[in-house]
This record gives C-alpha cells, sequence and structure tokens, in this order.
C-alpha cells in the first residue's frame, strides 16, 4: 500500500536539553519522502523549557505542531500525539503512516523514506538504538553493544523510540494503551501481532538515543542501561531485551 501522509509522534518530559535536536533530524528526514509530513509534540507534565523550546523550533520540509498536557505516561503522550495528528490531517488524502520516536533521539535523514519502503509490504516495523558514541563513555557503550543481541539485518527488540505502523493496524488495536506505565511499546506490538498483520524487526532501521540511565520509571530503557552500567555497583548479568 502506497502512503500518502505520515505523522511522526514524539512524548516529550523535561527534554528541553534535546527537544530542538530531536526536531531537526526529524525536519531532515521529512526532506526524504515525498508526501506530506506533520511533526507532533506531546509535552508531558513538563517543569522546565520544553514546551516553550518546542515551540521555538523552525521546521522547513515537515509542519510542526505542540501540544501540551498531564497525561503522565508516555503511552498516554504519545496517544495524545497521534490523536492530534490525526484530527489536524485532511481524512481524506488517502492512507496514513504513523511513525514513533523520543525526544532524546535523534533520528538519520533516512528514516522516514525507509519506513515508507517498508510500509510497502508490512503494516507496522520495529527499528534499533544505537547510543550516542559523543556521550556516552567507551566502557558504557561497550557494555550496551555486548548485551544489545543483533541478527544481521533482524532483531528482537521493540522500541517506542523507532516504531512505525499504518493507521489501519494502529485504530484496529485502540492504537498506544494510554493506561501502561512502562512497556506500551510491547503492548503495542503484541496486540497488533494477535491480530495478524505483517511485521518486520529490522536493523536498517535505527535511532541514535542518549546513554542516561536515570529512569522516570521503573522498567524503562534507562533502568536497562543501569543494570549494565560498568560504573553503577549494581551491574547486573542481563542482557537488554527491550
Amino acid at each position: 500500500m502506497r502512503h500518502h501522509q505520515l505523522i511522526v509522534a514524539v512524548p516529550a518530559r523535561d527534554e528541553v536539553d534535546t527537544i530542538a535536536r530531536c526536531i531537526r533530524s526529524i525536519d531532515r528526514a521529512a526532506a526524504e519522502v515525498p508526501v506530506p509530513v506533520l511533526l507532533v509534540i506531546a509535552a508531558d507534565s513538563c517543569t522546565d523549557g520544553t514546551f516553550e523550546a518546542a515551540c521555538a523550533a523552525e521546521t522547513e520540509f515537515c509542519d510542526l505542531v505542540v501540544v501540551k498536557g498531564k497525561w503522565g505516561r508516555a503511552g498516554a503522550a504519545r496517544a495524545a500525539a497521534v490523536r492530534h495528528g490525526m484530527r489536524h490531517l485532511p481524512a481524506d488524502n488517502g492512507p496514513l503512516w504513523i511513525a514513533n520516536t523520543d525526544a532524546d533521539c535523534v533520528v538519520p535523514p533516512q528514516w522516514l523514506r525507509v519506513q515508507l519502503e517498508l510500509a510497502g509490504e508490512h503494516d507496522v516495523v520495529a527499528g534499533i538504538v544505537d547510543l550516542d558514541q559523543l556521550t556516552t563513555s567507551p566502557p558504557m557503550f561497550e557494555a550496551f553493544t555486548s548485551t544489545y543481541p543483533l541478527d544481521g539485518d533482524n532483531h528482537t527488540h521493540v522500541h517506542g523510540a523507532n516504531i512505525g505502523v499504518c493507521a489501519g493496524a494502529y485504530l484496529a488495536v485502540g492504537g498506544w494503551c494510554s493506561r501502561t506505565v512502562v512497556g506500551e511499546d510491547h503492548v503495542l506490538w503484541n496486540a497488533i501481532k494477535e491480530l495478524g498483520h505483517r511485521m518486520r524487526q529490522t536493523t536498517v532501521l535505527r535511532v541514535v538515543t542518549s546513554a542516561r540511565t536515570r529512569s522516570r520509571v521503573i522498567g524503562g530503557f534507562a533502568t536497562d542501561l543501569s543494570k549494565i552500567d560498568p560504573e553503577s555497583s549494581a551491574v547486573a548479568d542481563l542482557s537488554i531485551a527491550s
């Protein structure tokens, strides 16, 4: 199926230091696709200048909308971003693809183009994350690489920071679960899988994320990183499976 429009949904909670960089990277990626791109930032319960920084950002290749709320959970903020985007776009412009990432991520220029290419044969695609080598210590980078299994072009990871889905599959499962405190990405993925949709997990689709180990919720990606942090006294022999 050829998709005629695209939403990029990004939850942001106290990400004033990273949100502008994230927006710039998505704008660059939008330049490589032949369809309209709407970027929706959901500023969730922010106590810093995230909302203002996002509003001040300028984009050239995509439309930018910033919404503010107190959803309190990443899944709820993601759902709000998608919901707002769907209301904002005309309903008669054809099939819609929904790309998702996080406010502390940087996406490569080909990120959206690759998703649309994969969307021709898949209803949902999941990529991988790379740690930012500029801000990650060599020991931490090595520890992450050794505990993050990949299999050539394939993998078994699911990250809300790097997942794309067609609107039909998204709506069929009710979208992002607003009640889920952690693991909303796995909840969405498994719900779509149960309905028998076409799925793909590929290393071709990747984003760069921060290596922070202080998590806003227990059990998130930062929690996983804290367990393998060589500088932590609580290093666990545990592979990252998120």
